[in-house]
């Protein structure tokens, strides 16, 4: 989604809503009774999303790879609490949300104890990578304006907007209230403008 496009979506509208497919809800059915290969079929079909999301929460190719690791292993023990009645991206969703979030306190902590020329040093190196990958083109300048939101705001568009999941299914997500949630993408999009229009970009 380009920035334009983001910006000026109705933060009310709700974007199609992508029921489980027979075939997956099947996979899933069979994965409960142990059945391997359709766990495996379950992982082809929705790899590349979890992937994606994490990559977007995370921003580090390697904690990408945890991530999808750590987010497959916690559906294959908690298969038999999904909710057939739920979109079963939304719920596999909510499980990564929850192994990102705590990658990044794992994260923190290993900055709160590295030395601190060290994390300086990082950080430097992590701004002139993401300056450089900002100046390509406009979807690395969204990236990156995303990626300077506080983590409730930028999760909650990340869902919103980018992963177009209706608003009651990111609050259900992220465990607050659709109106909640509503304020949150207001005041991302507003940030996210503001950010965008002072580097020169999309209006």
């Amino acid at each position: 989604m380009t920035a334009e496009a983001l910006l000026t979506m109705d933060v009310t509208a709700a974007p199609r809503r992508s029921e489980t497919a027979p075939a997956l809800l099947a996979a899933i059915r069979l994965a409960r009774d142990g059945n391997e290969r359709a766990f495996e079929e379950i992982m082809l079909a929705s790899q590349h999303r979890v992937a994606l999301l994490s990559w977007r929460i995370l921003g580090d190719a390697e904690e990408v790879k945890e991530a999808t690791q750590e987010t497959f292993l916690r559906v294959f023990r908690h298969l038999h609490g999904y909710d057939e009645q739920q979109n079963f991206f939304g719920w596999l969703f909510r499980v990564t949300v929850n192994v990102c979030r705590d990658l990044e306190k794992k994260r923190r902590r290993r900055w709160i104890f590295a030395p601190f020329d060290s994390a300086v040093s990082i950080a430097s190196s992590a701004r002139a990578a993401d300056d450089d990958l900002a100046a390509k083109d406009e979807v690395a300048m969204l990236t990156r304006a995303i990626d300077a939101l506080p983590a409730k705001e930028r999760l909650a568009i990340i869902l919103r907007d980018v992963e177009e999941l209706p608003t009651d299914e990111v609050a259900a997500i992220l465990g607050s209230s659709p109106a909640t949630v509503r304020v949150q993408i207001s005041k991302a999009r507003g940030k996210l403008r503001a950010w965008i229009e002072a580097r020169g970009g999309s209006r």
